[in-house]
């Protein structure tokens, strides 16, 4: 070979070097621990670190010892054709391959606040395994944990959905969930049988007794039943003069002859509404004489709320108390559902329309007359 020819030789090498599908990867360890390393490599079966980084990358490893009802999952995934997203090919832990930053990408668009998008995503990254491969765990969690990680879980079927074009894995978490229970008792709705022992009333009357500034932010959370964000939102938006249909973004108030106001939103967040809420007039007063009502406001009711219920109650909570006080009483479940803003418009409208007057007596009737001072 000519001077020529060899450096077409280690030209090609070298090109061929730069186009290689490989790479090669590097760890510093303390020589001590090079013994245990290559004992632990031993134990789990791998005669060198490339075994082992392969078996992990293509989810052979670690290995979980599998229940019954995981051994089904594991038919299903591959019966009903759900793959890896990563690959394309069937993987009985096509779970570990999870994206979470195409998974944000995907949801950050369809949340007007991102951090719940976030939220979703970090909950994906600590219970996508347990969920698949050991359900049971989860029911340990409170209530409110559960219902965070089952809608996670149903957000990730969706996106698995949309990228792979494939519905199955939806319908199988909703399998998972009701098999092992997870939905049960996450909101206080199931548990009305409190009200009957007088829970809620002696929870109410501590969160009552606050004063000051957040004493009056407090009271109107229970008694306008709304959530956070809407009752900055409520104090925030300027009000319109107009009561004759108009349509524009501000706040429409009508003040009843039973010292009730009616406070029309009309705010729509993705799939949360509040329609209208009805208040006492002079708490509808301090509250807007109040400076500010941010989430920093509302986070100091909150603790305020926890201290003098010694935690058995937030500021979350005002709202299912008012829920399942107006539900209770003469106003109904299609009343409370109205102000709760989980009918439909129609509805809000018909009582809006038809129906203020005698609402407003109920209220005054269940809400006022025992808790307003």
């Amino acid at each position: 070979m000519d001077i020529s020819d060899s450096h077409q030789y280690l030209a090609a090498k070298q090109n061929s070097a730069k186009n290689s599908e490989w790479y090669t990867l590097s760890s510093r360890i303390k020589k001590s621990k090079l013994a245990i390393v290559n004992l632990k490599l031993e134990q789990n079966g791998f005669n060198t670190f490339g075994e082992f980084v392969n078996a992990w990358i293509e989810g052979r490893y670690p290995t979980y010892q599998k229940d019954e009802q995981v051994e089904k999952l594991l038919v299903r995934i591959r019966e009903k054709g759900i793959t890896d997203p990563l690959t394309g090919e069937f993987n009985p832990t096509f779970y570990r391959n999870f994206d979470s930053k195409d998974m944000l990408k995907d949801l950050l668009p369809k949340y007007v606040y991102k951090k719940h998008a976030k939220d979703l995503v970090r909950y994906c990254e600590r219970y996508l395994e347990i969920f698949f491969t050991k359900p049971q765990l989860i029911q340990s969690e409170s209530g409110h944990k559960r219902a965070w990680i089952c809608y996670a879980m149903r957000k990730f079927g969706m996106y698995y959905d949309r990228k792979m074009h494939n519905p199955e894995l939806k319908i199988l978490i909703e399998e998972l969930i009701k098999r092992y229970e997870l939905n049960k008792n996450m909101r206080i709705h199931d548990r009305v049988w409190l009200v009957d022992e007088g829970y809620i009333d002696k929870m109410l009357r501590k969160a009552l007794e606050i004063d000051g500034d957040i004493g009056i932010i407090v009271k109107f959370a229970f008694f306008s039943g709304l959530r956070g964000e809407e009752i900055t939102y409520a104090h925030e938006t300027a009000i319109c003069d107009s009561l004759k249909g108009c349509n524009c973004d501000r706040l429409h108030i009508t003040h009843k002859m039973n010292d009730v106001s009616v406070i029309v939103l009309n705010r729509i967040v993705g799939q949360k509404h509040s329609y209208f809420t009805i208040i006492p007039t002079l708490l509808w007063n301090e509250f807007r004489c109040l400076d500010k009502v941010t989430k920093e406001e509302r986070n100091i009711a909150h603790m305020m709320i926890k201290s003098h219920t010694r935690g058995k109650a937030t500021l979350m909570d005002l709202r299912k108390f008012h829920y399942t006080i107006l539900c209770r009483s003469e106003m109904g479940e299609v009343g409370a559902e109205v102000l709760a803003g989980h009918a439909k418009s129609i509805s809000a409208k018909h009582y809006l329309i038809h129906e203020l007057d005698k609402m407003s007596n109920q209220y005054t009737k269940c809400m006022l007359e025992p808790y307003f001072k």
